[in-house]
């Protein structure tokens, strides 16, 4: 992405730390999505938009599952 802009975020105080929390609540969303979603499941099983929710949830976190393992960065 840097080859492709004339931007160099590297240039900017302090980005280090800004950069690290975006990864680590990118990680960490959809795990936190998929346990609220449980938790709400556990609460009313009977309401379809609880299921959906965790469908989504569970989607979201397969796909970021599958993303990071074909990526060769990590």
């Amino acid at each position: 992405m840097m080859r492709l802009s004339p931007f160099d975020y590297r240039d900017i105080p302090g980005i280090g730390a800004v950069l690290l929390i975006a990864l680590a609540v990118a990680l960490l969303a959809p795990i936190v999505a998929t346990g609220l979603a449980a938790a709400a499941l556990v609460r009313q099983p009977q309401a379809q938009l609880n299921w959906l929710t965790l469908g989504c949830a569970m989607a979201a976190l397969i796909g970021q599952i599958i993303l990071f393992g074909i990526s060769r960065w990590m």
